[in-house]
């Protein structure tokens, strides 16, 4: 296709800031910035029509930390940094409620429960010996009260008891996805789907290159391209893909709001009268490393089993089933990488699959790293 005078000439010319990711990283990052300069012409790319790895593919969970992932965090890495992500994640999500609102991206902060069977009964006692010490130092971190309690009922077929976090919540990731485009939209941002990076040459006038033969000049430019920034650039980042089903609507449902299991490797919630679960990637972590968005046979079917005998105690239909790719550290590293590339290049990237927990904090990373040139 060759690209018309208009388009090469206005339509993709003079761009002031090039950022490419559509995802919510992606815009909320061109929100900032345009918000803080209004006279910029900001574009934000995407090689599919929209930020399709993970930000419209997430089980919608406004979720920053349960029990047993705090403690296994805890073994490959030092205190200061595992709490330092649960705060970034914690004050992602207000700051995501604040610019939004609950109602327009569908947020309930209704808690979220992990639960343990007999098979993890090891890790119900260390959570549960490990309370006091957690909830305390989240006092410090974030100046919640008693973050995490224990109660030894639970509705749930094979539970022997379950850790509740009074602070979480959910959201509908439809519902916040289109309110961040259509912010967006509303500032001026100009907003392309079908357009892939390759590679880039400059600084000051930075050249892109992209898969159709067209070259992209702009002043700086922005990478919020998450798990696929490795195919860009160098850094500590390996694709992980995520599996979800989605049950047939089905009434009196077992459980609501969200769940966590086998620290956190099996995520659920309801909506629309439906449960809604992902995960169990740790059956085929190896297989799960993945760019590509195809279902893995292996995980299916573990989650089919996963939802009829531990959610519903029956079988169920299933409706959807999907995949999503997300950003992991290689190293177990769960920071988000947002830094400098030179002077007018900047990567934003590897959400830890906390990516809507962190994405406000980390689009006003990016924003501030503009501020200080």
């Amino acid at each position: 296709m060759n690209y018309s005078y208009w388009e090469k000439e206005y339509l993709l010319a003079n761009i002031d800031y090039l950022i490419v990711g559509m995802g919510l990283v992606g815009l909320q990052s061109a929100i900032g910035i345009k918000e803080a300069k209004p006279n910029a012409k900001v574009v934000v790319i995407d090689k599919h029509s929209w930020g399709l790895g993970a930000s419209t593919r997430n089980a919608g969970f406004g979720c920053f930390a349960n029990v047993s992932e705090i403690l296994d965090d805890l073994q490959h890495d030092s205190m200061e940094n595992v709490y330092a992500t649960i705060r970034k994640r914690y004050n992602g999500l207000q700051k995501l409620r604040s610019k939004f609102g609950d109602a327009a991206i569908g947020y309930e902060n209704i808690g979220s429960i992990e639960i343990f069977t007999k098979e993890n009964k090891a890790y119900l006692h260390k959570g549960i010996d490990s309370l006091q010490g957690i909830n305390t130092i989240l006092y410090t971190e974030l100046g919640l009260d008693n973050v995490f309690s224990f109660r030894s009922n639970n509705a749930l077929p094979n539970t022997i008891g379950a850790i509740h976090n009074a602070f979480e919540g959910q959201l509908n990731t439809g519902k916040l996805y289109e309110t961040v485009y259509q912010c967006a939209q509303q500032l001026g941002i100009m907003l392309y789907g079908g357009i892939e990076v390759t590679e880039w040459e400059g600084d000051n006038d930075i050249l892109v290159q992209t898969t159709k033969d067209f070259r992209l000049k702009t002043k700086n430019l922005i990478l919020c391209t998450n798990a696929f920034t490795a195919k860009l650039i160098d850094e500590d980042i390996v694709p992980c893909r995520g599996q979800v089903i989605v049950s047939e609507r089905i009434e009196n449902l077992p459980c609501k709001g969200p769940h966590f299991y086998d620290s956190g490797y099996y995520y659920w919630r309801d909506i629309d009268q439906r449960i809604l679960l992902g995960g169990a990637r740790n059956k085929d972590v190896e297989g799960e490393n993945s760019y590509d968005l195809v279902p893995n046979d292996t995980v299916l079917a573990e989650l089919k089993r996963f939802m009829n005998e531990q959610i519903f105690g029956r079988e169920v239909a299933i409706d959807y089933e999907w995949s999503g790719i997300m950003g992991m550290g290689k190293s177990n590293e769960k920071q988000p990488i947002v830094k400098r590339l030179s002077t007018n290049s900047i990567v934003a990237a590897r959400l830890g699959g906390m990516g809507v927990a962190l994405s406000a904090n980390v689009a006003e990373e990016v924003v501030g790293l503009i501020y200080d040139v």
